[in-house]
Order: structure tokens, then C-alpha cells, then sequence
């Protein structure tokens, strides 16, 4: 597989627009041709080779990616990608992975807000911390995540999985307000705590491994066992004539329930 390592020259102070870093666009281009590819420094068109050290395999073919370095300010990389590999050494900004439709993305730190927005296929997994909107639709748009996986290692913001239709998503630490909110299809599971998980549900399964806070218009259905875990089972949102499944091990508040 064809190798190509992407270095900051600096730190950037100004956020970065660079959906162009995709391994799909690269392998059809020599290495001189990506470092002609365009990147928006704010209102500023420049090149991936003004701002970026850009170093590899000459030639086309399947790509790997190699970020080294603070991408945090770069929204955009990844973005509706559909093969290859993107290997992040650091963290990672805005809208990462967002469209994705195959491949995947390995990110060693941390990502920013919109991880995966709308993602369709492939995979993302992130050793850190994730922000908010994981997986979730932009504004409007009836569907969040469609296919494909996501797996965060630390935690993640609010609206985790918001609108989520397909595809599934693991986060092993806390999950923010509103995880799964308007699911209507996807699989979301919470190794910590999250905060009114479902809300507007209408099918799909959350799994809240910690404590949560329930929506009253859930409604309690019986005890289930889940990976070796007792768990309390509701169904909803009611609210919406959902259908959904969400599984809690520690209700807090626990008004539903008759222990």
C-alpha cells in the first residue's frame, strides 16, 4: 500500500478547511499533484504544500494516510471518503470522517465535534476523547449515521448518535446530553454514564452500561442480560410511539421502577 505522511509546518491559528486529504483523491494523483491539492486557510485559498510538509511514495494506488502532528485546527479531513486508510498520529478537528462511505480512520488523540457526521460506511476509531454531535446529522437533515462503525475509546460529547438511521456506535467512557436522540435505527452502546439517553426514539437499541437519567415517557419492561450485566429494559420514547430499546444497569431518579 501506497504511503503518504502529512506534517504541520506550524501551528495553525486559523481553522483549516482540508476535505481534499482523502486517500481516495490521493491515489490517483503523483506526490506533486497532492501537494498542489487546495486547502482554505480561513478566507484564504492556499496549497497543501504552503502549510503541510508532504512526504511519501510516488506513483498511484491504494493509499495510508499518515497525519503526525496537531491536526485539531484541519476540519474536514476524510470527509465522504471511500477506501483507503488515514492513520492520525495526535488529535484531529471539526467534521472528521463526515460522509465517509468505506475505508477507515484511526485517530491516536483526540477528535473534535461532528466525528463521522452522516457517515454511511467504513470505520472510525479514536483513542481519546470525541466532542459533541458524534455520528449525528447536521441541522435539517432527517439522518444522521447510516452505516458503518465508530469506537471511541475515551468519552463524548452531547447529542451522541443524534438522528442516527444505521450503523453502529461504542463509546467505552461517558457520553454527554441526549445520546440517540430521534434514533430511528442505529445501535448505540455506553460502556459510563450519559444524561436522557433516547429521547424522541422511535426504534433502535441504546445500551447505557453506567448510570442514566430516564425519560418518564419510557416505559419499563423487564431485566436483561447483556455482555455478563444486569440491566433494566424500557421501550420508547411513548411520546413518539417508538419502539426503541434502551437498556440501563443504574437508573437515577427511578420514579419507573418498583424495586
Amino acid at each position: 500500500m501506497r504511503e503518504i505522511t502529512i506534517v504541520p509546518l506550524q501551528e495553525f491559528e486559523v481553522p483549516l478547511e482540508a476535505e481534499n486529504i482523502r486517500p481516495d483523491i490521493f491515489a490517483t494523483l503523483s506526490l506533486e499533484e497532492i501537494r498542489d491539492l487546495e486547502v482554505w486557510e480561513g478566507n484564504r485559498r492556499r496549497y497543501l504544500s504552503d502549510l503541510f510538509s508532504v512526504a511519501g511514495n510516488d506513483g498511484t494506488g491504494e493509499c495510508l494516510i499518515r497525519l503526525d502532528g496537531d491536526f485539531s485546527r484541519v476540519k474536514r479531513i476524510g470527509e465522504g471518503m471511500r477506501e483507503g486508510e488515514i492513520l492520525v498520529r495526535g488529535n484531529i478537528g471539526m467534521r472528521a470522517g463526515s460522509g465517509m462511505r468505506g475505508g477507515s480512520i484511526n485517530i491516536e488523540g483526540d477528535a473534535g465535534d461532528w466525528l463521522g457526521r452522516e457517515m454511511r460506511g467504513g470505520s472510525i476509531s479514536v483513542k481519546g476523547n470525541a466532542g459533541n454531535y458524534v455520528g449525528s446529522r447536521y441541522w435539517g437533515e432527517r439522518c444522521g449515521m447510516r452505516g458503518g462503525e465508530i469506537e471511541i475509546e475515551g468519552s463524548a460529547g452531547a447529542y451522541l448518535g443524534d438522528h442516527i438511521c444505521g450503523g453502529q456506535i461504542k463509546v467505552k467512557g461517558d457520553a454527554g446530553d441526549f445520546p440517540g436522540a430521534s434514533n430511528r435505527g442505529g445501535a448505540i452502546t455506553i460502556g459510563g454514564d450519559a444524561h436522557l439517553p433516547g429521547a424522541e426514539m422511535v426504534s433502535g437499541t441504546i445500551v447505557v452500561k453506567g448510570r442514566a437519567r430516564v425519560l418518564p415517557s419510557y416505559g419499563f419492561q423487564e431485566t436483561a442480560e447483556i455482555e455478563g450485566q444486569l440491566l433494566w429494559k424500557f421501550v420508547g420514547d411513548l411520546v413518539e410511539k417508538g419502539k426503541g430499546e434502551l437498556y440501563v444497569a443504574l437508573v437515577e431518579d427511578d420514579g419507573q421502577l418498583d424495586k
